[in-house]
């Protein structure tokens, strides 16, 4: 990681910071309050606090660690580069953290318990505009936050119904990251656009929301590549992977065939991850020398679209660096394997 004016330290003190921040909005959320309204509310506000504390407890255990950390930091280098000031991008990352503890809970909203789908709504979606609402900001100004949590939400859906509704074998490699697109670049594009907002970055701010999907965009193709690494494979069993797609554009019609069924063994419930299990023999597919090779080369574009857009916009060289710098850890930093970055 790049050791700059936004290094390793530095990082880690904003992160604690943020995370302070988190930790007091518990306390607040748990006696009724933190919601721009009057009390009398301690039963919603409760929920979302223990939400918040269970969502930050597993977060560790499942691995996305480094993605947290970039929901993070992502918003504070956006406003850095435009201010040179990351600080007073921390309720955006705040924000942002909201939206990725209500997104995953209802991502697997079937199996939701009522009370929980519901807090997740309210945590996600009502608690931020709460709190832009109470930032010390112009009406202007604040439209266009609203416009982006907004934004952020209706793309999101609209992934999540096009990933429900797409069978496998109808998948294509822009089929799915068009959704990737929506499920993670979503919240990433707000997260960037919403610190471009509040720094007055004018114009600018659609290539920051373009930079930020691409980035969310980055982000689910490492996570869906550290859960393979990790022998998990809960993505291969949940959906269609973009690497999946990769894998099924690369075999002839008959191999194409057994690596579908495989993909529908590999997604019934309770179906194991153990040698000779269909997640385990699908996995070793997809993880093939030649597979990744070319499947790299198909990302690589990514990459460097990320790169162009930050050099494209601009602004404080130091927090620009940082900024590249998370682009090429977000791309490089999976368990046993690399994207290719220009």
């Amino acid at each position: 990681m790049y050791e700059g004016l936004f290094g390793k330290a530095a990082q880690d003190r904003a992160i604690a910071e943020v995370e302070a921040e988190m930790a007091r909005l518990c306390e607040l959320l748990a006696e009724g309050l933190a919601m721009g309204l009057d009390e009398g509310r301690e039963m919603v506000g409760g929920a979302m606090s223990g939400f918040l504390a269970e969502f930050f407890d597993l977060v560790p255990g499942k691995g996305a660690g480094p993605g947290m950390d970039a929901a993070i930091t992502l918003p504070l280098l956006v406003h850095g580069v435009e201010t040179g000031e990351p600080g007073p991008a921390r309720p955006i990352a705040v924000i942002h953290l909201l939206w990725w503890a209500a997104a995953r809970r209802l991502d697997d909203l079937a199996g939701a318990p009522g009370e929980q789908a519901l807090t997740a709504l309210a945590l996600g979606g009502h608690l931020p505009a709460r709190l832009v609402a109470d930032l010390p900001v112009t009406g202007a100004v604040r439209a266009t936050l609203h416009d982006e949590l907004s934004r952020a939400w209706l793309d999101a859906v609209d992934a999540r119904l096009r990933d429900l509704a797409e069978e496998p074998s109808a998948a294509t490699p822009e089929s799915v990251l068009r959704r990737y697109e929506g499920r993670t670049g979503a919240p990433y594009g707000m997260a960037a656009a919403a610190a471009a907002r509040l720094a007055g970055a004018g114009p600018r701010c659609a290539g920051w929301r373009a930079f930020g999907r691409t980035l969310g965009v980055l982000r689910m193709l490492a996570d869906d590549q550290r859960d393979l690494a990790s022998g998990r494979c809960e993505h291969l069993a949940a959906g269609t992977t973009y690497l999946f797609v990769h894998l099924l554009d690369t075999l002839p019609a008959r191999r194409r065939h057994e690596a579908l069924d495989l993909h529908a063994a590999a997604g019934v419930p309770g179906a194991g991850t153990g040698p000779g299990s269909a997640r385990a023999e699908l996995a070793a597919r997809m993880l093939d020398d030649d597979v990744l090779d070319s499947y790299a080369a198909s990302v690589a574009p990514l990459v460097e679209r990320a790169h162009s857009l930050v050099d494209v916009l601009g602004g404080d060289p130091g927090h620009g660096r940082e900024l590249h710098g998370l682009v090429d850890e977000t791309a490089g930093g999976t368990p046993g394997f690399h994207l290719a970055v220009a």
